[in-house]
């Protein structure tokens, strides 16, 4: 199973690297910069968002059934034969820990790189040049600009070059460009196993040259082809620090190609709306499934009466319906598939049984595959000894202390207990208090309504996982090693068992 947090980082870089290939493929070469600077920051926090977002929040919720939810061994199971679970290498975990080492990796990486910045700071000395006050450092590198500060060498270059340096620079630190390129640093952090981080981070320190070109030249303070040989006697340097802005950052060609470009026109601009109908499509799949239970018509039942559940092959399951299990439920184990249909046979849906750790749930789908309600699982009422009890304690119980298990539903329920029963009534007898007063009392009182069909184990059908098995060896089995105990009887039991099911079924699964 892939961890929450992988498939998040999955979904978040796959959406990334869908806006990076409509940057580089449509925008990349337009003038509009600034633009360009916000699509750039605006791709990479959409990116972050994307995974979270679901619009089915803004639709109506689909109705929630209730279904009643008892003890796994007190089930009386209409499922086929579920689904054994099968040990296999925690491949997720892993990916998890490789994950989480290259962000520590990249983490130290940035943190050396400000501890290096920090370093060349404290090293260099305040100055000012034609009323520009910058840091001055002693090393050979290219001048850069980290925050609101300049540092630069001026012993390294003449007279005609540094008013093009300091002109440069100071663009960066009035436009906060360093707050881009640190954002960049952290998204590449973040996803640092994916390509479009580190395009991203390549992207916007780009652009962020290309804005910076476009406003030296606008000032006309500096003639276009002296500032670009300008940048060709600074291309020779030693580079700035890594987490910074350099002078000369990218390939000269592409900075010198995008100043003697043409101004795009406005019509061009027309292009950035090609991201609306993106965004709204990625948003249209960011939970798909949810959002076609809602709009998917929901069949009414044809005809009054309970429905009709016939167990069926996990194969019979929409693949839709399966895709939508996938997403839905990570980690799941689908356990059984069974037809419910009207009692006339129509409004066909599939309910499909799904363990969440231990804690079964149920989905039901039209035939198409949608989901058309949710089943939220409710308790019964439980009795334990003739006295009412809750289910935490009946939880307790050790298997091999019980005399006898009742289940009542439906009417029969509602007839002894009122509608406080409507999910059911779970009546457990202990061998201890087997004739004690209260368990007699409320024995008189359910056979008067609804006789019990009684389950000799002596005389049942025992299965564990899988295999035939006596009474004695069944009560050898330690309560703690079952994972999972069903009940079946009456013709349910004779349809999947034949004559061996006659007197009861009793199915266990161990862990």
């Amino acid at each position: 199973m892939i961890p929450d947090l992988l498939l998040y980082l999955l979904k978040a870089n796959g959406v990334l690297l869908l806006l990076l290939g409509l940057y580089y493929a449509l925008l990349r070469r337009l003038t509009f910069h600034q633009l360009n600077r916000a699509y750039l920051l605006g791709a990479g926090v959409f990116s972050l968002l994307y995974p979270v977002l679901d619009v089915a929040v803004l639709l109506p919720a689909p109705a929630v059934l209730r279904e009643v939810v008892f003890p796994a061994w007190a089930v009386d199971s209409q499922q086929a034969d579920g689904v054994p679970a099968h040990l296999a290498p925690d491949y997720g975990s892993w990916l998890l820990v490789l994950y989480w080492a290259g962000v520590v990796v990249l983490a130290l990486r940035l943190l050396v790189q400000g501890a290096s910045l920090a370093g060349m700071h404290r090293a260099s000395r305040p100055a000012v040049i034609v009323g520009v006050p910058f840091r001055q450092v002693a090393a050979d590198v290219n001048p850069f600009s980290f925050w609101q500060t300049i540092y630069l060498n001026p012993d390294q270059h003449g007279p005609a070059d540094l008013p093009a340096i300091l002109l440069h620079e100071r663009v960066h630190v009035r436009q906060w460009h360093t707050l881009d390129v640190l954002a960049g640093h952290l998204l590449r952090i973040i996803g640092w196993f994916s390509p479009g981080a580190w395009l991203l981070l390549r992207a916007m320190q780009e652009n962020l040259e290309f804005i910076t070109d476009e406003e030296v030249l606008r000032t006309h303070q500096l003639d276009a082809k002296q500032y670009q040989y300008s940048l060709v006697r600074l291309s020779t340097l030693a580079p700035g620090p890594a987490l910074v802005t350099p002078f000369s950052f990218i390939t000269l060609k592409n900075r010198i190609q995008m100043m003697n470009a043409h101004q795009s026109s406005r019509k061009q601009a027309a292009r950035y709306l090609l991201v609306l109908p993106l965004a709204l499509g990625l948003l249209s799949f960011s939970s798909p499934a949810a959002t076609s239970a809602v709009l998917a018509p929901v069949a009414a039942p044809a005809s009054s009466g309970p429905d009709v559940t016939t167990p069926t092959t996990i194969s019979a399951l929409p693949p839709s319906a399966l895709a939508y299990i996938v997403q839905q439920y990570p980690g799941y184990r689908l356990i059984g598939v069974s037809e419910v249909r009207a009692a006339d046979g129509s409004n066909l849906r599939y309910k499909a049984e799904i363990a969440i750790g231990r804690r079964p749930e149920h989905v039901l789908f039209d035939p198409k595959g949608a989901p058309v309600a949710e089943v939220a699982a409710v308790e019964p009422l439980y009795y334990l000894d003739g006295k009412a009890t809750s289910k935490s304690e009946v939880d307790k119980l050790d298997p091999k202390t019980l005399a006898d298990m009742h289940v009542l539903k439906g009417e029969p329920a509602r007839a002894l207990f009122g509608d406080q029963a409507a999910d059911g009534v779970v009546l457990i007898t202990t061998k201890a208090n087997a004739n004690s007063a209260a368990v007699l009392a409320l024995n008189k009182r359910v056979e008067a309504v609804a006789p019990k069909e009684k389950l000799n184990m002596g005389e049942a059908l025992i299965l564990v996982n899988g295999k035939e098995t006596t009474e004695a060896d069944l009560r050898k089995i330690s309560a703690a090693s079952i994972k999972e105990m069903r009940v079946l009887k009456g013709t349910e039991a004779e349809k999947q068992y034949g004559a061996k099911g006659s007197k009861g079924v009793v199915i266990v699964t161990t862990k």
